[in-house]
């Protein structure tokens, strides 16, 4: 794992985590687009360009009282990273906490993410990324 894969999927979380959506939105490409997570109840859901995936993280985010993504393992090449995400969601209605273990692919081009998909089954994203575990 190159430590610019690392660095970039810390920095990512971080911002989500915080809120600052801003800044996490900074770490992708004009051009970004994020795919919804297969197996997900977004599975075909397809946002192109910062505008897009920023108001789509800002919906997301808005629907839990708190959001945090912790990676668990990150697993890159030159050009894409897997993270196995711990996503804790808390409910606004309620104390329901509810944890799901996820995975997402990124495709980086010049230290940006141009693309994202998220995934249900972690060795799923690792086949599609064409990567071994």
């Amino acid at each position: 794992m190159s430590a610019t894969a690392e660095e970039l999927i810390t920095e990512l979380s971080a911002a989500l985590n915080s809120g600052d959506l801003d800044r996490a939105v900074g770490l992708t490409h004009p051009d970004v687009v994020q795919y919804g997570t297969v197996g997900g109840m977004d599975q075909d859901l397809v946002l192109r360009g910062q505008a897009a995936v920023l108001d789509y993280w800002d919906d997301v985010g808005e629907t839990w009282a708190s959001l945090t993504y912790e990676p668990e393992r990150i697993i890159s090449s030159d050009a894409v990273i897997v993270v196995f995400w711990r996503e804790t969601a808390r409910s606004s209605r309620s104390d329901l906490e509810v944890e799901t273990q996820t995975a997402a692919v990124f495709k980086v081009r010049d230290r940006k993410i141009v693309e994202i998909r998220g995934y249900m089954d972690r060795e799923e994203a690792i086949r599609a990324a064409g990567l071994e575990s």
